[in-house]
């Protein structure tokens, strides 16, 4: 495994031709959030190697994760909850709502655990 290998990158939805087109400032600004709430979440429950975002930080289009920067517990949860919580995000609604709505991604995590 390429531990220099990129997971996510913040321009990979900013700047996607996927994107509702127009980008709008928005739009971005949602995606940033998602992705600071990511990486916090990850952070915050001990799953990254290394800080990704300094508390406090605000994403960019150049923010990204490494696999080098999750631990081992942290690639396994990204690929079992994060990826699923993107996907819960991008079929939401309200795109509000959904970025602060961690229910979803705690349960996910303590699904995860209990099975370890």
């Amino acid at each position: 495994m390429d531990k220099n290998e990129i997971i996510s990158k913040v321009a990979w939805f900013t700047q996607s031709k996927l994107a509702p087109q127009p980008i709008t400032q928005e739009y971005k600004e949602r995606q940033y959030r998602f992705f600071e709430n990511i990486v916090n979440f990850l952070q915050d429950n001990k799953l990254t190697s290394r800080k990704i975002l300094k508390k406090g930080e605000k994403a960019t289009d150049e923010s990204q994760i490494i696999i080098g920067d999750l631990t081992e517990e942290g690639i396994k949860f990204y690929d079992f909850g994060i990826r699923k919580w993107r996907e819960k995000y991008d079929r939401a609604k309200d795109k509000d709502k959904a970025i602060n709505d961690f229910s979803y991604i705690e349960k996910k995590l303590k699904e995860f655990r209990e099975k370890q």
